[in-house]
C-alpha cells in the first residue's frame, strides 16, 4: 500500500515518518503532486476535509466509487460514497480503551484548563492543528 497525504509543511514530518508520500497543499498544486506520484491514478481516495478539496482530488481516482468523504455529503453527487463519523459513547469509550492500551497514541499539541475552553476550542476550529488540543478538568 503506497500512501499520499496532503497538508502543510508542519504536518510533513509525522506523516513522512509513518511512510506517506507528503504533498504541502500550501506550496504546491496537489493534483499535479499527485499525477506525478502515481501517474495511473489511485486506487482510493479518502477525503478528510471536503468542499474545493475533494473536487481537487476526487478525479484523480481510478472509480469514482472508491472516493469516500468523511465530511462531506455531496461525494455522491460525483460517484463517492459518505462516511459518517460518530461521536458516540460507545465509539469515544473504545477510542479511549485504545489510548489507554497504548494502541492509538494521538500527539497532544496543547492542553489548556477548562478556563481555556474558548481559547483551546478556536484552536481546534482553525483547522491547522498538529496534534491534539486537550481541555485538562480537575
Amino acid at each position: 500500500l503506497h500512501v499520499v497525504g496532503t497538508g502543510s509543511a508542519a504536518k510533513r514530518e509525522p506523516a513522512e515518518a509513518v511512510g506517506v508520500r507528503f504533498v504541502d497543499y500550501t506550496t504546491q498544486d496537489v493534483a499535479a503532486a499527485a499525477r506525478e506520484l502515481v501517474p495511473g491514478g489511485f486506487d482510493g481516495i479518502v477525503d478528510l476535509v471536503g468542499g474545493p478539496s475533494l473536487r481537487t482530488v476526487a478525479p484523480l481516482a481510478r472509480d469514482p466509487r472508491n472516493v469516500i468523504a468523511v465530511g462531506d455529503q455531496s461525494v455522491a453527487g460525483i460517484g463517492g460514497r459518505f462516511v459518517e463519523r460518530r461521536l458516540d459513547r460507545e465509539n469515544l469509550e473504545r477510542a479511549a480503551r485504545l489510548a489507554l492500551d497504548g494502541v492509538l497514541a494521538p500527539p497532544i499539541t496543547a492542553v489548556h484548563p477548562l478556563s481555556d475552553a474558548p481559547a483551546a476550542l478556536a484552536t481546534v476550529e482553525n483547522g491547522h492543528t498538529s496534534g491534539k488540543v486537550v481541555i485538562k478538568v480537575t
